[in-house]
C-alpha cells in the first residue's frame, strides 16, 4: 500500500513539473512530502511511529528508489527502497554499523 502511495506521489510531482504554467508544489512542500514518505517506510523496520523517525542522508530519486538513514530512540538504521521494474517497491532497514 505504501509503495503505491510513494510511487503515486512521485508520479504526480513529475507530471506537475512537466506541465508548463502548472502550479506545482514548492520545494519545501516536496521535501516535506518525501520526508513523510520515508518516515512511514522506515516505521515498520525500526519499530517506531513514523513521527519518531528522524530522516537524514537521504539519496532518494523521484522514482522512489534510493537510500536514507533513520534514527529512532537512539538507534541508527540504514534504509533502502528498490524497484523490481514492475512498479513494485521493496523497503528494508537494518541497524547501521
Amino acid at each position: 500500500m505504501f509503495a503505491y502511495y510513494l510511487r503515486s506521489t512521485a508520479a504526480v510531482l513529475i507530471i506537475l513539473a512537466a506541465i508548463p504554467g502548472c502550479v506545482s508544489l514548492s520545494a519545501p512542500a516536496k521535501l516535506s512530502a518525501i520526508k513523510n514518505n520515508l518516515q512511514l517506510a522506515s516505521a515498520g523496520h525500526t519499530g517506531c511511529l513514523p513521527s519518531e523517525n528522524e530522516i537524514y542522508n537521504s539519496n532518494v530519486e523521484l522514482s522512489g528508489v534510493g537510500t536514507w538513514n533513520a534514527t529512532c530512540k537512539g538507534r541508527v538504521y540504514l534504509c533502502s527502497a528498490v524497484s523490481s521494474g514492475n512498479q513494485a517497491f521493496e523497503y528494508s532497514c537494518a541497524p547501521a554499523q
